[in-house]
């Protein structure tokens, strides 16, 4: 089944990626094996990936969601504004919120057939925007009386955290939906042939917008998630779950044209960037050199599965030409 992670050469490349980074930084970088650092890796891995993880569902289907960063900010000042009334009626509207911006996004990309990334672009301005307005002066903060949520959230269990745990079971959520329902194998019809899809009675408006109402509930969610634990949510904030997103998606290896990827290509992607970030910050390396890491890691990646679709699109061929000419050696036979 396209959806499911097979052991090609791009995943078996990654994973070699993952290892020998893990094995190098172990040995090279003091205090990388710390029990603090493994907790702080796993927590972020979780984070970014439960934003790769929306970000993921609308790259199945043939799409790309720019605006989980600006629907991040706005459920997270919502629900952390919402909070002195009651924290649970604020996730709540917050996460409401963002599935009915993420239904609609979807509903117009089917409707009018217009181009996903035109169209989040624009609503990541126009929703940005809204946070700024929403917190014109200062932060949204969370309640003195709930910053024990925060100390919870980040509290150690040995190398788990709440937050970590939290994020992580919803990612793997995600996974068995998309692997053990009728609507998940869906979005990889719709992503790899749209109009087989729509031949076979797919309802491509309905999965256009549980995609993207996925993602906006995915990215609201590690938005609120963020903000619990600094115990505070701006106009300004998340700005960086967009390319973090993005990227763990890509190096993970989730094909940009859609009909492929599972959780395990997101979770193998955040682990790459995730170690390089640990090494930077034990390293005490300035911060443009993970920047220049990252970029020269996703061009490499990007670079990889555009060599080895060539490679699959030249080995599809062979066969066909062998067919045709069996087939002329045949007739050619039958004329004499």
């Amino acid at each position: 089944m396209n959806g499911l992670v097979k052991m090609d050469t791009g995943f078996q490349v990654r994973i070699v990626i993952f290892l020998a980074l893990l094995v190098s930084l172990a040995v090279t970088v003091p205090g990388f094996l710390s029990v603090a650092n493994a907790s702080s890796i796993i927590e972020n891995v979780g984070l970014i990936g439960l934003v790769g993880a929306g970000i993921m569902l609308t790259m199945i289907v043939g799409q790309l969601d720019l605006a989980v960063a600006s629907v991040a900010a706005v459920a997270a000042i919502i629900a952390l504004s919402l909070s002195g009334t009651s924290l649970v009626l604020g996730i709540s509207v917050a996460i409401v919120a963002a599935s009915l911006y993420g239904a609609t996004v979807g509903y117009i990309i089917n409707r009018t057939g217009v181009n996903s990334l035109v169209l989040t672009v624009c609503m990541l301005i126009g929703v940005r925007g809204l946070a700024l307005v929403m917190t014109p002066d200062r932060p949204a903060i969370l309640p003195f009386e709930m910053f024990w949520i925060s100390d919870a959230l980040v509290a150690q269990w040995g190398p788990l955290t709440l937050l970590g745990v939290i994020c992580l079971v919803v990612i793997g959520l995600v996974g068995l939906a998309l692997r053990h329902t009728k609507l998940g194998l869906s979005m990889y019809a719709v992503g790899g042939n749209l109009e087989r899809a729509r031949g076979s009675g797919i309802s491509t408006a309905r999965v256009y917008m549980v995609a993207f109402a996925g993602s906006a509930i995915l990215g609201a969610s590690a938005g609120i998630l963020a903000a619990l634990r600094s115990g505070s949510a701006s106009g300004l904030g998340f700005e960086s779950f967009l390319l973090a997103g993005i990227t763990v998606a890509v190096v993970g290896g989730i094909p940009l044209e859609g009909g492929r990827g599972t959780v395990i290509n997101v979770i193998l992607g955040a682990l790459i960037i995730r170690l390089i970030s640990s090494a930077v910050a034990l390293g005490g390396i300035p911060g443009s050199f993970e920047s220049v890491a990252v970029g020269g890691i996703l061009l490499a990646m990007l670079l990889l599965d555009y060599w080895l679709a060539k490679r699959r699109q030249a080995r599809a061929k062979v066969p066909k030409a062998g067919l045709q000419h069996a087939s002329t050696h045949s007739n050619g036979g039958g004329i004499r």
